[in-house]
């Protein structure tokens, strides 16, 4: 008896065989599912009720709760036998395979289907996903007209009510899915024959367990993996790696001539084979020198929606939330602390604009770790906020990065592991400050608890984690001031 195969069994299949044999008859095999990965998940749920707004009066086929397979597919015959125009998630299948489409509706006689996507852009595997879904309401009987995608616009600017119609960009692609179908009947084909056999397939972990998504196997596919001294290096290109694995290098003798490396690269090396450490004081040295006081350490966190939720925001825009700051006036001086941290549901960029303002002062270099970030931040909201742009935009010439010094490895240890991340500078550098006895370990959990206060209603919770969000903060920008000690 054949598997019935769902649309995400399609994408996943297509993907990687083992991935879907896996799925169906080892479940229990699966990662557990991160607080990241819900939180992609709730995005989407979020992403795709606001659609259904650009589609007033429509009916729920599965009635919340798509588990209830059969009752869905009869309850969507019964809608669409009844004239229903707007239907939600409506489920289709022809025996071997299923589908529950987003948003289908009747438009004077002509049924045409939207499927919605929490991106702002489509992928490569969202015209797999349309193909199948075409696929199946054709198979199942249902002459469908036309299949569309729709994703979030970036473009889109939130002033005043959410306008559903301009959040959206829709894109039809009705004759692309059209063209895929004997590609869809092929591969429905092949993942029938590889769900018949008996043995998990052979797969080599690679790519595809990473791309387009993080399988949900990842752990059970890399249990076995070989660890060496070379495991997590970074900044060495791997396939020079794969050259000293398959030689089976121990000692910088034994490199063979052939492979040819970057100074970067050299560096690194010496510190995983000679336990060296790499001090460029000249260069360090210039880096302080550049340095005028008073000095301030900023670091920002951010949040992103899908759904824009205030004023003068987009999709997925960084919306700073939270700073903190740490003050030396003059050298010798022990550092001074500030801080901000929003309170949900109210924007939070207004106020963190102004005590930003008030406490960075006109002068003085602000040091920050990673350019890309902070700098940015500072001109979207200089965009977003014309009555501060001028004092914003003044702030940009005065950052500095202090990751400059790590990143060219004009400072390093073994213990870096060839990562100038914060987070294996600061141990490697300073071991007595660590992340390790903190609530919040890392900005992606930072990110998600400031989001998870708006559901919040325990006063002793949201003060909990109001807690953890600035000890975590505080730490990151104190971070700084000890690393720059360690280069003066």
């Amino acid at each position: 008896m054949a598997n019935t195969i769902s649309k995400s069994s399609f994408v996943r299949g297509t993907n990687c065989h083992k991935s879907l044999y896996l799925h169906l008859n080892n479940p229990d095999l699966k990662d557990t599912v991160s607080a990241s990965q819900q939180h992609i998940f709730d995005m989407g749920y979020e992403v795709g009720e606001a659609a259904q707004h650009c589609f007033p009066g429509g009916i729920d086929a599965s009635r919340g709760n798509p588990h209830e397979v059969q009752e869905a597919l009869t309850f969507t015959r019964e809608l669409i036998a009844s004239g229903q125009k707007v239907i939600y998630e409506a489920a289709f299948s022809d025996g071997e395979t299923l589908c529950y489409m987003d948003i289908l509706v009747n438009n004077d006689g002509r049924w045409q289907a939207y499927e919605v996507k929490a991106s702002t852009s489509p992928k490569e595997y969202h015209y797999t996903d349309i193909s199948f879904q075409y696929y199946v309401i054709r198979a199942s009987g249902l002459d469908l007209a036309e299949i569309s995608l729709m994703h979030l616009n970036t473009k889109y600017v939130r002033r005043g009510e959410l306008d559903v119609k301009q959040l959206f960009t829709t894109i039809n692609l009705t004759d692309l899915a059209q063209q895929k179908q004997h590609e869809i009947h092929q591969n429905l084909q092949a993942l029938q024959q590889m769900l018949a056999q008996d043995t998990t397939p052979k797969i080599e972990t690679g790519h595809q367990c990473t791309h387009p998504y993080t399988c949900d196997f990842y752990g059970f596919c890399h249990q076995e993996e070989v660890t060496d001294i070379f495991s997590g290096l970074k900044s060495v290109k791997r396939s020079k790696i794969e050259l000293l694995r398959e030689a089976e290098v121990s000692s910088l003798d034994e490199i063979p001539p052939g492979i040819r490396f970057t100074n970067k690269e050299w560096i690194i090396l010496q510190g995983l084979f000679k336990d060296e450490v790499n001090r460029n004081r000249p260069a360090l040295e210039a880096f302080v020198r550049q340095l005028q006081y008073p000095l301030y350490f900023i670091d920002f966190e951010s949040m992103q929606l899908p759904v824009p939720r205030y004023d003068e925001s987009r999709s997925y825009q960084q919306l700073t939330f939270q700073y903190s700051l740490h003050i030396v006036n003059k050298p010798g001086d022990e550092p001074i602390h500030k801080e901000y941290l929003g309170t949900p549901p109210e924007d939070p960029r207004p106020d963190f604009i102004r005590n930003m303002l008030d406490q960075l002062g006109t002068s003085g270099s602000i040091l920050i770790y990673n350019r890309a970030f902070e700098p940015p931040r500072v001109r979207e909201l200089a965009r977003d906020f014309p009555a501060f742009e001028k004092p914003l935009q003044a702030l940009l010439p005065r950052f500095v990065d202090l990751m400059v010094p790590f990143r060219s490895l004009h400072l390093y240890t073994p213990a870096m592991r060839g990562s100038y991340s914060i987070k294996a500078v600061l141990p490697a550098l300073v071991p007595h400050l660590s992340y390790d006895a903190l609530g919040i370990q890392d900005g992606g959990t930072a990110s998600l608890t400031y989001l998870s206060l708006f559901n919040d209603s325990d006063p002793m919770l949201i003060q909990q984690k109001r807690n953890d969000l600035l000890e975590y903060c505080k730490l990151d920008s104190l971070a700084m001031v000890e690393l720059l000690k360690q280069i003066s």
